[in-house]
């Protein structure tokens, strides 16, 4: 039996020292495109962060999953943990089956709604927003997207990772990626686990809608959302057993948050599924039948 359908079966049962970009300010009478990106301590403090105090988590709803075109599943669901509760989404599917895909959105006046839009241009059975853009709605960092190069490489505290297609994705840390050959590529950040581990010294005290890609180190992904959540508290998430269903997250790297979090999905009966973001965004991560 395919990975996949075994993971939907059980869900349906249950740096360089660059400084990071200033807070954005728009032009008089003119409101920015470009969210207001983490400063150096909402991203990384400079000493490690002392392990919280045991805390459990607790399922407060059922996984409720849907199988998607192509052999993907999505799953939804809450979780509970210290009197707080995190919606999540999920996006499973396995690079044997799909292809990751960076998909351009070059039009800065576009609006929120053209995440569907560019889903259905790509074929895509699913995705989700990508990286970090600048004022001038350039990609921050670089940007690789059908052999199509846009930006620079880029190095600092929240840029430090990417999600890298060459034969196969990977998801890399900065000094592994050599850019060369990659048919897609997208920088992002920060990084939320490591080894299996949660990245130590994330911010652990403010609250947003965060978009993440995570691997089991083998041929299984996510792409995930996790609304009003720290990103010490999504790492922590990510790596604790039986939180994720049959998912073992060995890398984890943030995407773009924020207002620009999206996700869309198709399901098997061809009925598309789309929570937009509220702002307009440069590209995003989709998934596309092999």
């Amino acid at each position: 039996m395919r990975p996949l359908i075994f993971i939907l079966t059980l869900a349906l049962a249950g740096c360089s020292t660059l400084p990071p970009p200033a807070p954005l300010k728009a032009e008089s009478g003119q409101p920015s495109l470009v969210p207001a990106y983490p400063s150096v301590e909402e991203v990384a403090v400079q000493t490690p962060a002392k392990p919280s105090p045991t805390a459990s988590w607790t399922a407060i709803s059922d996984f409720k999953g849907q199988p998607l075109v192509g052999g993907a599943s999505v799953i939804e669901y809450k979780i509970g943990r210290e009197r707080h509760s995190f919606k999540l989404q999920i996006v499973v599917f396995d690079d044997r089956q799909f292809d990751l895909k960076v998909i351009d959105q070059p039009e800065d006046w576009s609006g929120g709604n053209r995440l569907t839009d560019c889903m259905r241009a790509a074929a895509a059975v699913a995705g989700v927003n990508g990286g970090f853009f600048t004022p001038e709605f350039k990609p921050m960092g670089l940007m690789i997207a059908s052999g199509k190069r846009t930006g620079t490489w880029q190095t600092g505290p929240l840029l430090t990772g990417a999600v890298v297609v060459t034969s196969q994705p990977q998801l890399l840390w900065n000094a592994e990626v050599n850019p060369e050959g990659a048919s897609e590529l997208l920088q992002a950040g920060p990084r939320l686990v490591d080894g299996g581990q949660p990245v130590v010294g994330l911010d652990a005290k403010k609250r947003s809608t965060r978009t993440f890609i995570a691997n089991d180190g083998g041929n299984q992904w996510l792409l995930g959302l996790a609304q009003d959540i720290t990103l010490s508290e999504l790492a922590e998430l990510l790596t604790t057993p039986g939180v994720m269903p049959a998912f073992t997250v060995n890398r984890a790297l943030n995407l773009d948050g924020g207002h620009s979090s999206a996700l869309y999905f198709r399901t098997n009966d061809g009925r598309e599924h789309t929570h937009p973001g509220w702002s307009t965004v440069r590209n995003y991560l989709g998934i596309v039948p092999k």
